[in-house]
């Protein structure tokens, strides 16, 4: 393991160099053709070769960075060096430190059991998750706040393992259910547990009508619902029924599982209070009880539009099924941090299992970039193995991925959340892609702040939850998701490992999206009001959101928008003179 800690903190270092400089919060100078400088207040000094790409990032390196002339593979250290430069001081220096030591630690298990691109490239889609790198612009961004080691051990995606999962009866004074309009809850439960398992559990229980059934991540059970529920427990408002006979497998997100049991069952989105990047990862009551209509009105919207129907099968894994439990106490004081309120509550989504054909591949987008041991990336695997040309591969991609988001932003008002783990690329069996999925609609879907006429058939819970965003905060959701949140890190993939140059992606990307515009004029000013084509956009800063942890104890997790800091030329707009896109 220590090659593997040593590995892991160089990674994360050369990470943070790139996308801390990318948001402005560290300043390197140039110091020749691709080497910089980052001279910092408390004295130590950073080198690093790098070259800037899409949107002014930097691309560092691997192994290029230096601090004082040493090799630099402790983030930590880079941390202390550059607390003043961040912001950081006492109780959230000390949080951050920690914060990082875990990550690196999360990064290292990974890293002992990493596979070949090739591998992963084949391997099942939920059990691929547990071997991805995590957010690509977070640095911080496997922390966990909350999981001790033995937690980590037996719950994070890194470790391999599966596990069962408990089962509550929730009094229905307290818990509510919802589901889409061609599913029950008696079928449901019967669909997931069995109708063995399903007698079992209400045997348990006095009356089992006045009860909602709901399961519980493990580690819920133990560090929340047996403390703040222990009254309820008392007193029989809630009563642990038993556990699964099915094993579960955690995604990246943790508290996301997939049924490795019965491939078929659905997958499971539990209530996990630990803190990881930006948010806990509790269930918000609202977003958990409006997911079914969301999910109904974006069926309805898709099923009636050719383009995403037919034309380029843009496939939504949908949350057909949703529990939330509202505290006694907790839940009736609304000052309280969101946390206090997301404990109890359970989602469940369509598994991409389902959705293939024979012969048919699923892939995360997360994953296109992953490198295995060999330094060798997953989409340069999938170009090889393909056998077609770079650009028509590529193009293809980019074309299925783009065309339906953006038919989505503009003809329907729909912003999803595109970040690479949400988004699925389907292949064939040679990796020549195909189609695309999209996945996490609960607090992933918002709408633009003007009336649409398909707004009207929203459900109330629907209506009421989805936030609205003027155009060009809501065309974030290709900016800062997709184009400087995916494609500047894959630009930099197939230029340095197939040869493809940088500056094709992007005239690819623009043609793709100018595409678009000649072919829909009607939504032309809509176009223009997502700012698509402007010469600067806005950059969005996570790293800043995140360092600074002003947010994590809200009570509306959801009151603003992401942190910007400055503007960054727009790749879109044009190439660039100097060849970076």
């Amino acid at each position: 393991m220590t090659a593997a800690w040593r590995d892991a903190g160089a990674l994360v270092v050369h990470k943070m160099l790139g996308e801390l400089s990318y948001e402005g919060l560290l300043r390197p100078t140039a110091e020749g053709p691709d080497g910089w400088r980052l001279e910092l207040v408390g004295g130590a000094v950073y080198r690093f070769a790098a070259r800037r790409g899409a949107f002014e990032s930097w691309s560092v390196r691997p192994g290029s960075a230096t601090r004082d002339g040493a090799p630099a593979d402790d983030p930590r250290e880079l941390v202390v060096d550059a607390r003043t430069e961040l912001g950081l001081t006492g109780l959230r220096l000390a949080d951050v430190l920690a914060e990082l030591t875990a990550t690196v630690a999360n990064e290292a298990a990974r890293l002992a059991r990493a596979p070949s691109a090739a591998e992963l490239s084949t391997m099942d889609y939920d059990e691929a998750d547990g071997h991805l790198t995590g957010h690509p612009r977070l640095v911080l961004n496997k922390g966990r706040v909350g999981f001790s080691a033995h937690d980590r051990a037996r719950y994070a995606p890194e470790a391999g393992a599966g596990f069962a999962l408990p089962w509550l009866a929730v009094h229905r004074d307290h818990a509510s259910f919802r589901c889409v309009g061609a599913l029950s809850e008696e079928r449901l439960l019967t669909a997931e547990l069995g109708a063995a398992k399903l007698a079992a559990f209400r045997a348990k229980l006095d009356d089992p009508g006045q009860y909602v059934l709901v399961p519980v991540h493990p580690w819920q059970l133990d560090e929340v619902v047996g403390t703040l529920y222990a009254k309820e427990l008392a007193t029989g408002a809630v009563v642990h029924v038993g556990e699964s006979a099915d094993r579960y497998r955690p995604h990246q997100t943790v508290r996301t599982l997939a049924n490795a049991s019965h491939p078929t069952r659905y997958d499971v989105k539990t209530a996990v209070s630990v803190r990881n990047t930006l948010v806990y990862r509790g269930l918000a009551s609202a977003a958990t009880l409006a997911a079914p209509e969301v999910t109904t009105w974006l069926r309805a919207v898709h099923d009636g539009d050719e383009l995403l129907r037919d034309t380029y099968r843009f496939d939504l894994l949908g949350e057909i099924a949703s529990v939330s439990v509202k505290h006694p106490l907790f839940g009736a004081v609304e000052e309280l941090p969101y946390r206090f309120h997301e404990t109890l509550g359970a989602l469940w989504r369509e598994p991409i299992r389902t959705r293939l054909a024979d012969g048919e591949r699923a892939i995360s987008f997360a994953a296109l970039t992953y490198r295995g041991p060999d330094g060798g990336s997953v989409a340069a695997h999938l170009v090889a193995e393909s056998g077609m040309a770079v650009e028509d591969w590529l193009r293809r991609l980019l074309d299925i991925l783009l065309t339906p988001l953006l038919h989505w932003l503009l003809e329907h008002g729909v912003g999803f959340c595109p970040h690479g783990q949400n988004l699925i690329l389907v292949t064939d069996g040679r990796g020549a892609p195909k189609h695309v999925a999209i996945k996490d609609f609960a607090q992933g879907v918002d709408l633009l702040d003007e009336p649409l006429p398909g707004y009207d058939l929203l459900g109330p819970a629907a209506r009421a939850d989805m936030l609205r965003w003027p155009a060009h905060l809501l065309a974030q959701s290709l900016f800062s998701s997709v184009f400087a949140g995916q494609l500047r890190f894959l630009a930099e993939v197939l230029d340095e490992e197939l040869g493809y140059p940088r500056p094709r992606l992007w005239a690819l990307v623009r043609e793709i999206v100018g595409a678009y515009r000649d072919a829909h004029p009607d939504t032309a000013a809509r176009f223009d009001a997502c700012g698509l084509f402007d010469p600067e956009v806005e950059r969005v800063c996570l790293n800043r959101e995140h360092l600074a942890g002003q947010g994590f104890d809200k009570v509306d997790r959801d009151d603003e928008f992401d942190v910007r800091f400055g503007r960054a030329r727009n790749p879109l707009a044009a190439p660039d003179p100097d060849g970076a896109w």
